[in-house]
């Protein structure tokens, strides 16, 4: 009995010491497993609230295609033409881009135009009078108008537009509203406030089909935020129609905790298994990190590449831009394609975007290894070529011009659309890409009204002055 007293006393001690020591490095690891699970959860929100306001970004640029435009204030403000309207805005717009229902409403906001796509003229919300759709946009409206008479910069205007998603029933609309500006300036308005353009992009299958696909995220769901769950990650996504705010929730991702369930019960049966589960914790924390890490490469990848041809977009091309500026010589190039409207008319939208994926290939394969591609919207993209002189890069776009020109083979049938192109240096002074991508607009302008199919390298304001006499 007193040897086993005193092996106790011997034995005891220690045991406590390992028991405690267990119990603590138990403790330490599920309380850092918390916080680094709640860390790549706070990320991972972030990431998914980024790229929902790329992709509202990247539907409101592709409207200012028609919104910012001297002839649209003159037709629709000052002269206004109803079949210059069906024609350019109801038939283009909707022929050319996701916008299946739009109407446009005068200075005193009232409707003068609408059309909804024939495919959606038994939608359930787009079905109703127009009248429905401006009321619904109206908070967008007001938010247009408050910055209206905002100072505005010198040349080409900043777009002013509002966005928001509104779930109705099972269905789900982007909403935006958009101002009418004057590019150039050869048209002023004639009243104190423009015409507001109204649009609905309705979003395909469920929210959180659309969004959870896209984002890869865990049990997606869209429901008021007073229902979502505890430990669920989340963020703002549309509204109801009477203001009720829609939540989007997902499970996060807890890959430490998922990995230390699976070693705590080897920490607590000997001291071998102790020191085992301190090389485990040990792995589980680089894997749980790369974990981490894969993910945020992903999503950031997926917030600054566009999903369809996998060029990078808008969001790259300040980073891009000083980097490339800074070695040396730069020229920007703005691309549009000629004749895209009539395939996407003709063959549908499917076929439109297995067409654009092509391009983007050719366009890629064409360009040297150090230019960089972007896909701008639609079917407007950019090549950034450095350290080439003017002569080499003119010689480049019209290579690139001729190879996006050849037939295509989509789906059996051989489709053929040209290319135009504007092309602008970049001067020793810039740091900023806006005014380089304003003149390689205009240029862009003026080769497709001028030689569609052609070039006109913007060259300062004679070759615009010219190009207009």
């Amino acid at each position: 009995m007193t040897a086993r007293l005193n092996h106790f006393k011997l034995v005891g001690p220690v045991a406590v010491i390992v028991g405690l020591l267990l119990l603590g490095l138990a403790a330490v690891l599920f309380f850092g497993a918390a916080r680094l699970d709640e860390e790549a959860k706070v990320r991972q929100e972030t990431l998914v609230k980024r790229n929902v306001a790329i992709w509202i970004s990247d539907m409101e640029v592709v409207l200012t295609s028609w919104t910012i435009w001297d002839e649209a204030i003159d037709k629709l403000n000052n002269n206004f033409d109803l079949s210059w309207a069906e024609r350019n805005l109801g038939q283009s717009i909707i022929g050319t881009s996701d916008v299946r229902s739009l109407a446009v409403i005068d200075s005193n906001d009232k409707i003068i135009y609408a059309k909804t796509a024939d495919d959606f003229a038994n939608h359930s919300f787009l079905k109703q009078e127009p009248s429905a759709l401006v009321a619904a946009a109206k908070p967008l409206i007001d938010s247009v108008r408050a910055r209206e008479h905002q100072p505005k910069k010198s040349g080409i205007p900043d777009r002013i537009s509002s966005s928001k998603i509104e779930v109705v029933g099972n269905d789900a609309l982007l909403l935006t509203a958009s101002l009418f500006q004057a590019d150039i300036g050869t048209v002023v308005p004639n009243t104190d406030r423009a015409p507001i353009l109204v649009s609905a992009i309705p979003i395909a299958g469920s929210l959180q089909a659309f969004f959870g696909e896209r984002f890869m995220l865990d049990d997606a769901a869209v429901e008021p935020s007073e229902q979502v769950k505890p430990g669920r990650a989340s963020v703002d996504i549309a509204a109801a129609p009477h203001g009720q705010v829609q939540v989007l929730s997902w499970q996060a991702n807890a890959p430490a905790h998922d990995l230390l369930r699976q070693s705590l019960p080897f920490a607590a049966a000997t001291l071998c298994i102790f020191i085992a589960s301190c090389v485990l914790a040990i792995s589980t924390s680089r894997q749980a990190l790369r974990m981490l890490v894969d993910a945020e490469k992903h999503m950031r990848h997926a917030a600054t590449h566009d999903f369809l041809t996998g060029l990078a977009n808008r969001t790259l091309v300040s980073t891009r831009f000083t980097q490339l500026s800074e070695q040396g010589p730069l020229t920007v190039v703005c691309i549009d394609l000629d004749g895209f409207k009539a395939i996407n008319d003709r063959f549908g939208h499917a076929d439109g975007d297995d067409l654009l994926k092509q391009v983007a290939e050719r366009l890629r394969a064409g360009c040297a290894a150090e230019d960089v591609c972007f896909r701008l919207g639609g079917d407007e993209f950019a090549v950034m070529m450095p350290k080439v002189s003017e002569e080499e890069a003119e010689a480049r776009c019209r290579q690139l011009a001729a190879v996006i020109s050849k037939p295509y083979e989509v789906n059996g049938t051989i489709m053929a659309v040209g290319a135009s192109y504007g092309m602008s240096r970049v001067l020793a002074e810039e740091t900023s890409p806006d005014p380089v991508f304003r003149r390689a607009d205009e240029a862009l302008y003026i080769a497709k009204r001028l030689n569609r199919g052609g070039a006109n390298p913007f060259r300062g304001e004679v070759d615009l002055a010219a190009s207009s006499s």
